[in-house]
C-alpha cells in the first residue's frame, strides 16, 4: 500500500462525492461488482511472457481512497476489504513456484496444441476433452487420478496442482478447466456454488462413458459430516462447489468437470442442470471476494443484467459429448504421445511440490525468504 495520506472531512466528503457518480443507478449486485473491481484491478500490469497466469497487480490505493470508496458504494466495509486483502494473496504462492508455473504452460500449451490436431475448438467440446483426459489421468504425473478430499496441496493460485500430483476436488478441476479454455483463448471463470444435499434435489440422466475413481475412508466421512453440521451455516453462504463458468458465441453457461455436468445459467444466483434436473446456487460475488482473479473476462457483469437465455439443450449436450468420446477413442495414440511431450514437466512439478510442499509448509518457506530481505 502506498503511504498513508490524511485527508481533512471536507476534502473527504468531496471525494466521496465525486466517486458516487460511478456507483449512481446500479443495483447493489453491480456497486458490488464495480467496487470489487475498481480495487482490484487498478495498476494491473500484463506480462504475457508467463501465459494465462500472467498479471500482476501494484498495492497503489491508498487508505483514504479505499476508504472513500468503500463509502461511496455503500455496501458495508467488511467484503470489499476482505477483497483488498486477498487481491495479492496468491502471488507470494505462485512466486515460489515460479518454474512449476512454467511447466504448467508448458502442459497446457501442450494439450491446446492436441485440440488443434484433433480438431476440437469449441469451448464446450474443450471441456468435455478436458474433462476426459482428466479422469483418465493424463494430467497426473502417474497416470492416474482419483477424487480424494485427504494429502491436498490446496496452494492458493495452484489447486491444480493437486491433479498433477494424481489427486484433487471440484475447485482444482474447475481452476484446471479455467485455465486450460483460457489458453485456448476462450472467456471462462471460476464459479464457487452451492450445490443441494437434499435427496433427489440433482438428478442426473445422462453421463458419458467416463470412469471417475473416488478415494474414501471413514475419517473423509466423518469429517465431511463434522463440517455440514458445525459449519452448514457457513457453507450456506459461501457454497459447497466449484464449477467453471463460460461464455462463447454469446451463450453463457457453466460446466461441472467434477460430476461431468453442464449447467444453463438462468440468472445471477441461479445454474440448471441441462443433463438432468436440478438446480444450483452460483456465488459469482462471493467467489470473487475470496479469489478477486477469479473472472478476468468479468463475465460476472453478464449475469447481472438479469436473465441469462440457456446455452445448449439436453440433446445438444449428450450429442457434443458422444462425439468428443468417438474421436478420442479412435485418437488414443494422439493423446498417449500428448502426454509423453509433457511428462518430464509433469515430474518438475511433482518434485518441487514434494520439496517445497502445501500451502501451509510453502508459507513457512515464503515468510524465510521474507526474513532475508529484510
Amino acid at each position: 500500500m502506498k503511504e498513508k495520506t490524511t485527508k481533512n472531512t471536507d476534502e473527504i466528503e468531496q471525494r466521496v462525492e465525486e466517486l458516487n457518480q460511478q456507483f449512481k443507478d446500479l443495483t447493489k449486485v453491480q456497486k458490488e461488482l464495480l467496487l470489487y473491481r475498481i480495487i482490484v484491478e487498478t495498476g494491473k500490469i500484463e506480462d504475457n511472457s508467463k501465459g494465462f497466469n500472467s498479471f500482476r497487480y501494484n498495492q497503489d490505493i491508498n487508505l483514504d481512497e479505499l476508504l472513500c470508496l468503500i463509502e461511496a458504494a455503500n455496501i458495508g466495509f467488511f467484503k470489499p476489504l476482505i477483497a483488498y486483502a486477498m487481491r495479492d494473496y496468491k502471488l507470494k504462492y505462485q512466486e515460489i513456484y515460479k518454474e512449476s508455473l512454467i511447466c504448467y504452460n508448458n502442459i497446457l500449451e501442450n494439450y491446446k496444441k492436441l485440440a488443434q490436431e484433433l480438431k476440437v475448438n469449441s469451448s464446450l467440446d474443450l471441456s468435455h476433452l478436458l474433462t476426459y483426459m482428466l479422469w483418465n489421468g493424463y494430467f497426473s504425473v502417474n497416470k492416474e487420478h482419483f477424487y480424494k478430499l485427504q494429502e491436498r496441496l490446496l496452494l492458493p493460485g495452484m489447486y491444480s496442482f493437486d491433479v498433477i500430483k494424481g489427486k484433487g476436488v471440484c475447485l482444482a478441476y474447475a481452476e484446471l478447466l479455467h485455465n486450460y479454455l483460457s489458453t485456448c483463448e476462450k472467456d471462462s471463470s471460476i464459479l464457487i456454488c452451492k450445490v443441494p444435499t437434499e435427496k433427489k434435489a440433482i438428478i442426473c440422466d445422462y453421463r458419458p462413458q467416463i470412469e471417475r475413481n473416488v478415494k474414501s475412508n471413514t475419517s473423509s466421512r466423518i469429517f465431511s459430516s463434522f463440517m455440514m453440521f458445525f459449519l452448514g451455516g457457513l457453507i450456506n453462504k459461501f457454497g459447497n462447489h466449484a464449477i467453471t463458468l463460460i461464455e462463447e458465441n454469446g451463450k453463457i453457461y457453466a460446466y461441472d468437470p467434477t460430476n461431468l455436468y453442464a449447467l444453463n445459467i438462468k440468472d445471477a444466483s441461479t445454474a440448471s442442470l441441462i443433463n438432468g434436473k436440478g438446480e444450483f446456487q452460483i456465488r459469482p460475488l462471493m467467489t470473487l471476494i475470496t479469489d478477486p482473479h477469479s473472472d478476468p473476462s468479468h463475465i460476472y457483469e453478464k449475469l447481472s443484467l438479469g436473465e441469462v437465455k440457456p446455452a445448449f439443450s439436453r440433446k445438444e449436450f449428450i450429442f457434443s459429448f458422444e462425439n468428443l468420446i468417438e474421436l478420442v477413442n479412435n485418437n488414443v495414440g494422439l493423446l498417449d504421445d500428448a502426454y509423453d511431450n509433457i511428462h518430464s514437466d509433469l515430474e518438475y512439478i511433482d518434485r518441487q511440490t514434494d520439496e517445497i510442499g502445501g500451502k501451509y509448509k510453502a508459507l513457512r518457506k515464503i515468510k524465510r525468504e521474507s526474513k532475508k530481505i529484510f
